[in-house]
């Protein structure tokens, strides 16, 4: 799990530079059906058994601080939430002060969708990711169906935000990077039949395939170069429109399950990464700015083929 889940992290965060460092938007995208492992890779556990969230934060703090030493000076600051039934909920405050907060999706500046009233926590150690996946964790919609015990009913975004400034030649302008990573962990797909959901988990599983269906859609949209794109068709989608859209650099993850009971499930997840790996979002956008100039568009990868893992972690990369 440790030596399989850096090389992801790796891969989606670039080997030797870090790209959001670098002022660009980073995604990784975790899919599939319910009980895979995708919550596990994502989270992990203690020690060597971290996940995808604590390496890769270890290895943006490891690249600020070696090149803090050429000049930058960076703020950090990061947010967690879930999609519940469609509704966004912030996952770093307790749920009693959710209570008339708007957690409305708008188009912000740099590539990147901003929440109203999503709280952010800066960020200075792995200690302090350590406490708000903790916090999260606490706070998350978990349940049990006859499929998984524990059940995520939600997807959730990890976010963090990095804004860098040096300046540049003594007392020449001041130079600006703006970057992101987003990790999401969304909710497994689920079988009716299989599930037996009723109630509360009949309405949660509706709408977790109703949104994953909607993510579909985007995808078959973009294989297709189809001029319009639905990414307004649930908050998942419009949440991470600029992952999706070119300005960012994406990689989706799928998880299969290696019970014999679940081939039906796996089988739709490899369609489903087959989809995927027709898509192509051109240049990702490198958001850079000097004082009184335009912020500069340069080149880099889009969309990455899928990387496929079995439910006890990872599994070996795809192709790039």
């Amino acid at each position: 799990m440790a030596a399989q889940a850096v090389a992801v992290a790796i891969l989606v965060l670039g080997a030797h530079k870090t790209p959001i460092v670098a002022g660009y938007n980073v995604s990784l995208l975790a899919y599939g059906q319910t009980g895979a492992g995708k919550t596990h890779t994502m989270l992990g556990a203690e020690g060597e058994h971290r996940g995808i969230i604590p390496r890769s934060i270890e290895q943006i703090l490891q690249t600020v601080k070696e090149t803090k030493e050429n000049g930058w000076q960076y703020t950090l600051q990061a947010s967690f939430l879930e999609i519940y039934n469609e509704t966004i909920r912030d996952l770093l405050v307790p749920p009693k002060e959710l209570e008339g907060k708007d957690y409305t999706i708008r188009q912000g500046e740099n590539g990147m969708q901003s929440v109203a009233d999503l709280k952010l926590f800066p960020v200075e150690t792995k200690e302090d990711v350590g406490a708000l996946m903790a916090t999260a964790e606490k706070h998350k919609t978990v349940k049990g169906t006859d499929m998984n015990e524990r059940s995520s009913r939600s997807h959730t975004v990890f976010q963090l935000r990095i804004t860098a400034t040096r300046q540049l030649r003594g007392d020449g302008p001041k130079q600006t990077l703006h970057g992101s990573l987003n990790l999401v962990d969304l909710a497994g797909s689920e079988r009716l039949a299989k599930s037996c959901a009723t109630g509360d988990r009949l309405k949660e599983t509706q709408a977790i395939n109703k949104s994953l269906s909607a993510l579909g859609d985007v995808f078959t949209a973009i294989s297709k170069k189809q001029s319009h794109i639905p990414y307004r068709n649930s908050k998942l989608t419009f949440l991470l429109q600029p992952c999706l859209s070119g300005d960012g650099k994406a990689l989706v993850l799928m998880a299969l399950s290696p019970a014999e009971g679940s081939a039906h499930e796996s089988l739709c997840t490899l369609r489903f990464s087959s989809l995927i790996s027709q898509c192509e979002l051109g240049k990702a956008t490198k958001h850079v700015a000097n004082e009184g100039s335009e912020d500069k568009a340069l080149p880099a990868s889009g969309l990455k083929r899928p990387t496929t893992a079995p439910s006890a972690g990872l599994a070996k990369k795809g192709r790039a």
